[in-house]
């Protein structure tokens, strides 16, 4: 394996694992910049890449891909705090604290910082959501919908808390997904539904709903036989938006 810097001069090379740092920024597989240190980790034919970086630089190539940067000042201050509390709250243990994705945030290192995130960052430095001495764990999404969910409803599983609890929310009649329609004819809904019902699919029942509208459980029901499924795996086979759905037949 074989390190080279932005620029293409080789850096070092080394056995299965291998560093580098650099004063300004590092660029790896001609991909972006990043601050900080990289670390090179070879297993089978793959290379894991970790970024060693401080908090606020994090968050520098966070906030810009998790929020449009001409949006007005105290939304993206916001959005600085939910990501700095979200890093710290949710970090794992291991070779690495986060993915650089969804799973985690959205992190693109240098080439995406903005001028106007960078001021977001700056201005809310060392803030973070603290619920009862502990950094909270800030979920945020580009849409509620009109209504956010329970974490236990959200996130089978999880155990309820006080804070991550279900409110109206007034302002998101503006958003573009605040509403949304799927359409499936009677042979795309089956193939969709395909193992979950025997027979002809006749209907899905909503049988639990959580804090919001949003479904937890329903089954799907055939002519022959039906099976009961959770609200994220119907959302994961038609493709849906969210698990707030309601079916109707034309």
């Amino acid at each position: 394996m074989i390190l080279h810097s932005q620029h293409g001069r080789r850096i070092k090379r080394c056995g299965r694992s291998g560093s580098t740092s650099g004063g300004g920024s590092i660029r790896i597989f001609g991909d972006c910049d990043y601050r900080g240190d990289l670390t090179a980790d070879s297993s089978g034919d793959h290379l894991l890449v970790i970024n060693d970086v401080g908090l606020d630089p994090y968050v520098r190539g966070v906030v810009p891909n998790e929020m449009p940067s001409s949006w007005p000042a105290q939304a993206l201050r916001a959005q600085t705090v939910a990501a700095r509390s979200y890093a710290l709250a949710t970090r794992q243990s291991g070779k690495f604290d986060l993915y650089d994705d969804t799973r985690s945030q959205v992190y693109a290192g240098k080439d995406s910082e903005t001028r106007s995130t960078d001021r977001a960052v700056r201005r809310t430095a060392r803030r973070v959501v603290v619920h009862r001495g502990n950094v909270a764990t800030t979920f945020f999404f580009s849409s509620s919908g009109g209504r956010t969910e329970s974490v236990q409803f959200a996130f089978l599983g999880s155990s309820p808390s006080p804070y991550l609890r279900s409110v109206r929310d007034r302002y998101d009649g503006t958003s573009p997904d605040h509403r949304w329609t799927l359409h499936f004819t009677q042979r795309q809904m089956s193939s969709h539904l395909a193992g979950l019902y025997s027979g002809r699919l006749r209907r899905i029942r909503i049988t639990k709903t959580g804090d919001s509208p949003r479904i937890v459980r329903a089954r799907v029901v055939g002519s022959h036989g039906s099976s009961r499924v959770s609200g994220p795996t119907l959302q994961y086979r038609l493709g849906a938006r969210s698990t707030w759905m309601r079916f109707r037949r034309r």
